[in-house]
């Protein structure tokens, strides 16, 4: 078993540390396309570990060397048979996870701050998350090389957008985007019959 430690801890930190050395790149790593993004922008960095993190590559690595690294210690200080595997198993999934989320964070901060309201008015979004007038939903953009996810919002009242709808962002309101679809004029706004000619 202690064979088993001993390749998991050097394959699993090999890989960190390459990670760590070449920076991290969250689309590049996950299986389950995370952008890495909108965690500055209102999409909730505070999002948990999930089935997703589980496929991911960076968290494969972390588990395998923590994996490792706590058989290795454990054997080293005589533990039981039984409780070595079961406690290198839990720390790895403990460290696995917690740095995944931890990483997908850091990364979100990054990218949060290297974009600007301002950088994202007049670009062309795709609906992810459907919304109706009055509600909210979240829209995916690319800015500054970066792809953001963003709670959105019907600039004025339209039809509802669907999963997959173009919009283009109009303005940025703290941190919700105002849409419209394109190709048209921005909505009318209603006249007001005691303005001035």
């Amino acid at each position: 078993m202690e064979a088993a430690y001993w390749v998991a801890f050097l394959v699993g930190a090999f890989f960190v540390a390459l990670s760590l050395v070449g920076g991290d790149h969250e689309g590049g790593h996950d299986a389950g396309g995370h952008d890495g993004v909108g965690h500055g922008a209102g999409a909730g960095p505070g999002v948990g570990p999930g089935l997703v993190d589980l496929l991911s590559l960076r968290f494969v690595f972390l588990f395998a060397a923590f994996f490792g690294l706590t058989g290795l210690v454990l054997s080293a200080v005589g533990a039981g048979v039984l409780f070595t595997p079961l406690a290198a198993v839990l720390v790895g999934l403990v460290v696995g996870l917690g740095g995944n989320v931890a990483i997908r964070r850091i990364a979100g901060a990054k990218v949060s701050s290297a974009v600007e309201a301002g950088d994202l008015a007049g670009t062309t979004a795709r609906v992810v998350l459907p919304f109706e007038p009055g509600s909210r939903g979240k829209v995916s953009v690319v800015a500054k090389g970066s792809r953001l996810t963003l709670v959105a919002r019907a600039f004025e009242d339209a039809e509802p957008f669907a999963r997959g709808d173009e919009v283009v962002i109009v303005r940025m309101n703290g941190s919700t985007a105002e849409v419209v679809r394109p190709g048209g004029a921005l909505p009318a706004r209603r006249a007001d019959p005691l303005a001035l000619p």
